[in-house]
């Protein structure tokens, strides 16, 4: 622990001149003081001990090294001083957190005040909006660039200025990255520089090119346009989930290395095998067998490839079962495997540094938060103004409750291990232990009572089972009269009629929702996920039979009626385990969709550029493929292959997506190899090759969380409920530091006519929470080695000076001013408990 600041009061010609020391045998008097500088002194003990005891980077100036804030002149009042400086540490320490938070490194911290407006405008939501919609319309451009899915007249010269408008608005956020980070870390920030230093000056150098020549060109510059989105503040999931499969490309790398070189030699052996039959063209050349081998890796041309050879010799059947038994079910399952055990330990590592960067955050803000008097412990006020700008929503009842969770030794000040759990409390809703009363607790004796007997059925076990029982028998008699219907071959038309069964089931549902809305209460219903689901089914379906009077095609909106079905599977326990699991990776799911997308859009941009000029009608003349793209009715059965093409962004993207799913993709393949060279089979190569990639560590990361949940489950026990105490004086302690009486009013009304009111967080069980718990042995070594690191390094990050030298006094001028007396709280004080959740409350 730092060693605290000291006060020592001097003499300054009527006013008191403070200094703030790191070394008491330095410090001495500058002077004989006055009675009156004397009476001055001792009237502001109480403001000296609320100095802080290190000042934040944002209050000094970029020119002004180990000072104090500029707003400390002489001739103001000292508690305007003390004030201001506090309202910079409160503030800085929030940017500490929030970096902590958003796993931000800590070397893009303000340096100074100079770089905190830059600071504060980039790291605003209506600015990463702003940056979004800037992404995005870049990403937008290519629906109206040639090849466009919308031909807009004069739409080229549009496209140019729409998109100087847009690398215009990503310039400005790199202008003002560049002015809070500085060069020489923007330099640095490898992210920052590839988006400003290589992709926006090539894209706008580009763009300009295009718009002084009046004629576009090979702009393959486009598909560089998704790195703005992923450089969003917004999408930093995508950004991690990007970067974890990065780091797993190593191991991946070296099994590849491994399938190509089999691939070799199975090619080798196939040529040498297989050349002879001249009725046999997968393997007519060596090229052309290692390309017929690479497509039965994804088992497309199979068994076509192998027929030839097989149709001359029954043996040669034993090559192609040996191919792929060593490289589809070993070699590819190996590389998954691989991959889940490299992604595993790429999850636990991201899981420490995350941990030990949120550690290390909150020690950077406890630093800013302490006194001159009180240099290990923050007291509740300045906690209070911390939440103001860290939390900005949180009420002063919620700051509160959260200070006191926080303080389990209940000594009313914070200690930096205690303080080290802000993350986990501030993610808790608040809400009284005691459920409130039934909304219609209010209403009229023969209302209420009705309500409270619809109440008691809702909760009847037996009333869940037959709602169960009605879903069952819809989806049944829903199937049967389809298949009545598809057997009887009637033409299925847009003229088919709601029956009476369908409306019944209809109404059961409806009456269902209704009594459920009575009975708990409209907010308690739509807080439950399962009730909003089974909410909407029922309305879209009543709005169905309700439309259905007015345009037939409505008709297939009330059949959505058995997907209430999905609602039976939280009635299994482990399929609730399922869905929970399902929940908490909601988010990388998504992630991993726009990792998808953002792919899809590299390679379509791309095809654009390379193949929107071929028209794929009755091409391939003389080619095995040549059936497939045939326009007219001369094939038995029509193809239609000629539209899977680069035309637009939209069909390039379908035309992917079957390239992903490898059935015949070989064809797509050979149609513009044979319009084209034989070069395009490297880009239908490589694009199968960073699909695989990409949906190898997909299905790892899917695997890894839903093994992690069920070892989880098997291993850590519940926990004990933790419980909170809030006494009488707490009241005081509010009072004294916020100077709301509201908040006292808030207490004091849960309160009512009882002599405590308990109070529960609860929060949502996101995989971090379980990381907690899983990891709970290994925690202490990682915290106790970074404690170590974090013990050699005394300055705060982002500093352009050093703190000042042991025995180098920081003068703070003081007007000599008397103390105003202090407030007295008001007469009415309680008792408050509150409790944690204890499952949701973390070690």
């Amino acid at each position: 622990m730092e060693e605290a600041p000291h006060c020592w009061p001097g003499r300054n010609t009527g006013l008191t001149s403070l200094y703030l020391s790191m070394d008491d045998s330095q410090a001495s008097r500058a002077g004989s003081t006055s009675p009156a500088a004397s009476a001055s002194t001792a009237s502001h003990g109480s403001q000296m001990e609320e100095a802080p005891h290190q000042y934040a980077n944002t209050s000094t100036a970029s020119d002004t090294a180990a000072s104090l804030p500029e707003s400390q002149s002489e001739g103001q009042n000292s508690s305007n001083l003390i004030n201001s400086s506090w309202e910079m540490n409160y503030h800085e320490a929030a940017i500490f957190l929030e970096e902590g938070e958003n796993n931000d490194k800590f070397n893009s911290h303000p340096r100074d005040r100079s770089a905190l407006p830059a600071y504060l405008v980039t790291h605003n939501h209506w600015f990463y909006s702003l940056d979004l919609f800037a992404a995005l319309l870049l990403l937008s451009l290519a629906t109206i660039e040639q090849p466009a899915v919308f031909h807009v007249r004069r739409a080229g010269g549009g496209a140019r200025l729409v998109e100087l408008f847009g690398l215009f608005l990503v310039g400005i956020s790199i202008v003002m990255q560049l002015r809070w980070l500085g060069p020489r870390t923007f330099l640095t920030h490898r992210r920052s520089a590839v988006k400003g230093l290589v992709t926006w000056i090539v894209m706008l150098i580009d763009a300009v090119v295009v718009i002084s020549r009046n004629k576009t060109h090979f702009r393959v510059t486009r598909a560089m346009r998704p790195i703005f989105m992923v450089d969003n503040r917004y999408l930093g999931g995508v950004r991690r989930f990007l970067r974890q499969i990065l780091q797993s490309l190593p191991p991946i790398m070296e099994m590849l290395a491994i399938l190509f070189f089999i691939l070799l030699i199975f090619s080798t052996l196939g040529f040498y095998l297989f050349s002879p039959n001249q009725e046999d063209p997968y393997f007519s050349t060596f090229s052309q067998g290692f390309v017929s081998l690479y497509v039965l890796l994804t088992t497309a041309n199979f068994p076509d490839v192998m027929m030839p050879a097989y149709a001359k010799s029954r043996w040669s059947a034993a090559f192609f079962i040996a191919f792929l038994g060593v490289s589809l079910y070993f070699i590819m399952n190996l590389m998954l495997a691989v991959v889940f055990v490299v992604f595993s330990d790429i999850e636990k590592e991201k899981f420490r540094k995350l941990l030990v960067h949120k550690r290390r955050a909150c020690q950077y803000a406890f630093r800013l938060l302490v006194t001159c008097s009180q240099p290990s412990q923050v007291s509740f006020r300045h906690f209070h103004g911390l939440l103001r700008f860290f939390r900005p929503g949180t009420s002063d009842r919620d700051a509160f409750l959260i200070f006191k969770a926080l303080n389990r030794s209940e000594n009313g000040r914070l200690t930096r291990n205690e303080f080290y759990n802000i993350y986990d409390m501030c993610g808790y809703a608040w809400r009284t232990q005691v459920p409130p009363p039934p909304w219609f607790n209010g209403l009229p004796g023969p209302i209420r009572g009705c309500c409270y007997l619809i109440r008691r059925l809702i909760k009847w076990k037996w009333f869940d089972y037959f709602i169960y029982f009605i879903i069952i028998v819809n989806a049944l008699v829903l199937i049967t009269h389809t298949i009545i219907l598809s057997t009887a071959n009637i033409p299925i038309t847009h003229d088919l009629h709601v029956t009476w069964d369908q409306i019944t089931v209809v109404a059961l549902y409806s009456v269902e929702a209704l009594l459920k809305i009575i009975g708990m209460g409209p907010w308690h219903y739509f807080r439950s996920g399962w009730n909003v689901w089974d909410f909407a089914i029922t309305a879209l379906a009543l709005g169905g039979i309700v439309a259905e009077e007015f345009a037939d095609s409505f008709f297939y909106i009330v059949i959505l009626r058995p997907l209430r079905l999905l609602r039976l599977f939280r009635v299994r326990k482990r399929y609730h385990a399922v869905f929970q699991t399902l929940v908490i990776l909601l988010p990388r799911i998504v992630s991993a969709i726009i990792i998808i997308i953002i792919t899809y859009y590299f390679f379509a941009v791309v095809g654009m550029e390379v193949y929107s000029q071929y028209d794929m009608k009755n091409c391939c003349v003389n080619t095995t493929v040549e059936q497939f793209y045939k326009e007219d009715n001369s094939t038995l059965y029509p193809d239609f292959y000629f539209l899977n093409n680069f035309d637009n962004i939209f069909m390039a993207g379908v035309t992917l997506f079957e390239l992903t799913v490898v059935n015949n993709w070989f064809i797509i393949m050979e149609g513009y190899v044979a319009v084209t060279s034989e070069w395009s089979r490297l880009y239908f190569m490589v694009f199968y090759l960073v699909m695989m990639v990409v949906m190898s560590v997909v299905v790892a990361f899917i695997l890894e969380a839903f093994t992690f949940r069920m070892e989880y489950n098997h291993t850590v026990l519940g926990d004990a409920v933790d419980g909170v105490s809030l006494k009488k004086e707490d009241l005081t302690v509010i009072h004294s530091a916020i100077f709301d009486p509201r908040t006292l009013q808030q207490f004091s009304a849960c309160l009512q006519n009882e002599e405590s009111a308990q109070f529960e967080g609860v929060g949502q069980r996101t995989k971090i929470v379980l990381q907690r718990r899983m990891y709970r042995d290994e925690i202490p070594v990682w915290l106790s080695q970074a404690d170590r690191e974090y013990a050699d390094s005394p300055n705060l990050p982002g500093s352009t000076h050093s703190p000042p030298g042991r025995g180098e006094p920081i003068p703070v001028t003081l007007p000599a001013t008397h103390d105003s007396p202090q407030q007295t709280p008001p007469s009415y004080v309680g008792s408050l408990n509150g409790s944690l959740d204890g499952g949701l409350l973390g070690t």
